[in-house]
């Protein structure tokens, strides 16, 4: 009997309905992100959580919705954010050579080979 309600156990602990959900990225955090992407003057309006900028369902996404100045310019901020249990919220941008991070504690390179 006992074998059986491990295996009730295992099978519900395994389903969908208790799969991880990241904590919901808050709009401090968001700030503090675009703040380290160097954006300035930021109005945030929107935190579309659980969706990529396309529109595509992501648990582990949330879309950034927006208005800030880049560059000196007015531009709207429609920005994918991105969730790993080591990195937290994050934008990752990958290059062949290197790759740029951003979360809320800042900015940071990555480049692995020490020839570069």
């Amino acid at each position: 009997m006992k074998p059986i309600l491990l295996l009730i156990a295992c099978l519900l602990f395994a389903s969908p309905a208790f799969a991880f959900d990241p904590p919901p990225l808050e709009k401090l955090e968001a700030t503090r992100i675009l703040e380290a992407m160097e954006w300035k003057e930021i109005t945030l309006i929107a935190i579309r959580q659980g969706e990529t900028v396309q529109g595509a369902p992501s648990p582990i996404s949330a879309t950034v919705l927006g208005l800030g100045t880049l560059d000196g310019k007015h531009q709207k901020i429609c920005l994918t954010v991105s969730f790993d249990n080591d990195l937290k919220w994050h934008v990752l941008e990958l290059n062949q050579k290197s790759a740029r991070l951003w979360t809320k504690e800042g900015y940071r390179e990555i480049k692995p080979w020490a020839t570069w």
